[in-house]
């Protein structure tokens, strides 16, 4: 019979409840495209969007601050 180990499993699929995240560079998002500066979802993940060609609008307190436009940012699938 088989016995069920589920910390010696080597296959541990990531949960359903888990958020896909896509890499991009800041410059390369259209104009009011909704982004996040981290795809790790342990970390507080406030929502940005996009509101120039080098800023970007913090949606949790609506304070516009300057991106670089090589820096990496992240969306949701």
């Amino acid at each position: 019979m088989a016995i069920n180990n589920p910390t010696g499993d080597f296959f541990n699929p990531p949960s359903n409840m888990s958020q896909d995240f896509e890499e991009h560079r800041f410059e390369d998002l259209e104009g009011d495209e909704l982004f996040w500066q981290t795809n790790k979802p342990k970390e507080e993940q406030i929502p940005w969007r996009k509101t120039s060609l080098t800023e970007g609008r913090n949606l949790k307190t609506q304070k516009i601050y300057s991106f670089d436009r090589k820096t990496k940012v992240f969306q949701k699938i």
